[in-house]
């Protein structure tokens, strides 16, 4: 309810009579009982809405903002609990309406809004009511062990996977001093959630999947890469498989596996060094790799996921040759140097050994794994039936993890890890008897076909999140073979991959920085939305225009009556000049001008000399005639008179 100076929240689930209130003039936020606020609150509400769930509040430069869940529908479940995926989710002003902006100010507002909107408005969140759906199965019976059932989800929420932790601060903040506020805390997951039924000779369970993506070190593609000072990875994603016949729907003339949960975990995270590829408008960016000062992240990675996971072994599939080798021995190196006795590397030259469309080689690196894969094990509960909802009984744990990843950590990583998991789900279905020995995926045709999809959409949603297409390789996936229709498929997505990562993914990142709270909102500071392309990158752009005007002209209207007139000849072929002239000159000394970089946070490698190129002026001739060193010679002694810096202009 909003009223003129406050607003109300109620829940509509819990015991708890609590409401929570949100100044709208300072943003201060605070729980009173309804029995204390009813006096203040009794006149009738400017207006009034309704919500599935908080995730949080964020301040920009009009106050605060509500960013409620409007729209949910139901994904599946775990066990009793639903699970739902947030279809429509709503920035909602809770400032009050007197606070208005103007000029800059008021442009910058509307910025963040739709910003903010462009964060929110993927089918990726899902959440659960009375579930920490940000942790394993085994995490969340490790907890229940360690401190109860009776704690409230974000108290047991893993930190990494809360992905709306920042923006659910002001309302944890409430509830640290009055528990009963709790219930206004929602956790919520970005990535994937899957549950499908199967029916194996009469014995009907809920097959899951689930993938919960990492806050820590969240960006896209380009402008996220290697690891932080923190140990925190790039497009790091924890995997879970879960074999569900605690499920409501689920059937056996077995007994015994009533209630039974079984579950496999696997993770992703870029390679755990610092290293980064620098967008320049050429399909294949610069590499910059730097291995001595990654030795320290390297360890903080590895430790904090062998605190975790217990045990963990790294599979690098990147190529061993050419313009992946650096980060290839870069991550032998610093895996050789680090000495534990839970750790172990591995390389696979993924498209080396499955060059050709041999795709079936895959199997010789899960052969490798098999023993790691026998040793690390499952994770597997027994609840009572009867009340499904309290904490099972453990019967054997997951002991160690193996951790994935290429380049991207999507296409050969989403390949590797839905082999991995078919290779467990069939150990897992042997185990508990409803697969015989000689039982394998391929004799069940439904069951092979649920897979493949599900594990393809999987890919897909990882692969939109962090590059902004679906993944490449999924024909694989979803069919068993590679075929020329995902090959071209593959190609379009990985043109669509270069336009969006030179051209868009500068503003995608600023959406998430804002979302995660890499970015906040500090008012009385200057625009960072202030324009920095230079005029010459500007007055370059307009030529390119012109020349495809008169091109497209030329095309519709010939010169002479026809096409192919020696005075529509000679008009085309002017034009094209002027049209690669111009394209020489942008690649030559106005890439970087003319790429999206992010503008909210600092990108190390955005050139720091592109806010002072609009104050540079060189001759045409010695710009567009002289050889790349004179050029840069030139153009460098301008700047270094306007802004001293030693980065030159990519």
């Amino acid at each position: 309810a909003f009223y003129q100076s406050t607003v109300v929240i109620e829940a509509a689930r819990g015991t708890s009579d609590e409401r929570l209130t949100i100044d709208r003039n300072d943003g201060t936020v605070t729980s009173v009982s309804s029995t204390a606020a009813a006096p203040a609150f009794a006149a009738a509400p400017q207006r009034t809405m309704t919500a599935h769930g908080i995730m949080g509040i964020i301040s920009l430069l009009r106050g605060p903002y509500l960013v409620l869940i409007t729209g949910r529908e139901v994904v599946g479940s775990i066990g009793s609990s639903t699970v739902y995926r947030a279809s429509e989710i709503r920035v909602v002003k809770a400032a009050a309406e007197s606070r208005v902006l103007s000029g800059v100010d008021a442009f910058d507002e509307a910025t963040y809004l739709r910003l903010l909107d462009s964060a929110l408005a993927v089918n990726s969140f899902y959440f659960s009511y009375d579930m920490d759906l940000t942790s394993s199965l085994e995490r969340q019976q490790q907890k229940r062990q360690g401190a109860g059932s009776s704690l409230a989800l974000y108290k047991t929420a893993n930190d990494e996977f809360f992905y709306n932790k920042y923006l659910a601060e002001p309302l944890i903040a409430v509830a640290a001093s009055n528990p009963s506020a709790s219930v206004f805390v929602l956790p919520v997951i970005h990535g994937f959630f899957e549950c499908r039924q199967v029916m194996v000779r009469g014995t009907a369970f809920n097959y899951v999947l689930v993938t919960r993506r990492g806050r820590k070190r969240q960006g896209t593609r380009y402008f996220s890469r290697g690891a932080d000072e923190e140990g925190n990875v790039s497009n790091f994603a924890e995997t879970e498989q879960i074999v569900d016949f605690a499920a409501p729907n689920a059937s056996s003339t077995n007994p015994d596996l009533a209630g039974t949960q079984m579950s496999y975990v696997q993770v992703r995270g870029s390679i755990p060094i610092d290293w980064a590829q620098v967008i320049n408008m050429r399909y294949v960016p610069k590499l910059n790799v730097t291995v001595e000062e990654s030795r320290e992240r390297f360890n903080k990675h590895m430790m904090r996921l062998i605190s975790n996971y217990n045990d963990v072994v790294a599979v690098n599939l990147v190529n061993k040759a050419r313009y992946e080798k650096p980060m290839g021995d870069a991550f032998a190196k610093l895996s050789q140097e680090f000495k534990s006795p839970h750790y172990h590397y591995t390389h696979f030259d993924f498209h080396k050994e499955c060059s050709k469309m041999r795709w079936s080689r895959i199997g010789l690196l899960l052969d490798e794994l098999a023993g790691f894969t026998a040793k690390f094990g499952y994770f597997k509960i027994k609840h009572d039936p009867r009340a499904l909802s309290q904490a099972g009984e453990p019967l054997q744990l997951q002991v160690g993890v193996i951790r994935s990843n290429c380049m991207d950590c999507l296409d050969r990583t989403n390949v590797f890890q839905s082999e991995l998991a078919r290779v467990v789900l069939v150990k897992q279905l042997r185990d508990v008897g409803v697969f015989t020995d000689t039982d394998a995926i391929a004799n069940f045709t439904s069951m092979r076909s649920m897979l493949n999809n599900v594990w393809a959409d999987n890919a897909d949603a990882v692969s939109c999140a962090y590059s902004g297409t679906g993944a490449l390789k999924t024909d694989f996936t979803r069919t068993g073979q590679r075929t020329k229709a995902g090959a071209l498929q593959d190609g379009r997505n990985s043109v669509e991959r270069y336009i969006r990562g030179n051209f868009f993914d500068g503003e995608r990142q600023d959406t998430i920085d804002l979302l995660l709270g890499a970015f906040q909102v500090t008012p009385g500071v200057p625009s960072p939305f202030a324009d920095d392309q230079t005029i010459e990158s500007k007055t370059l752009v307009g030529a390119v225009y012109v020349c495809l005007f008169m091109l497209a002209y030329a095309l519709l209207y010939p010169r002479g009556g026809h096409w192919f007139c020696l005075s529509n000849f000679v008009f085309t072929t002017s034009w094209t000049l002027v049209l690669a002239l111009v394209a020489y000159t942008v690649m030559k000394s106005h890439t970087a001008e003319l790429l999206n970089w992010p503008k909210l946070t600092a990108y190390p490698y955005r050139p720091a000399i592109m806010r002072a190129n609009s104050t540079i002026s060189l001759p045409v001739l010695d710009r567009l005639l002289s050889s790349p060193d004179v050029k840069a010679s030139l153009r460098n002694d301008e700047i270094k008179k306007s802004w001293p810096t030693d980065k030159k202009l990519a």
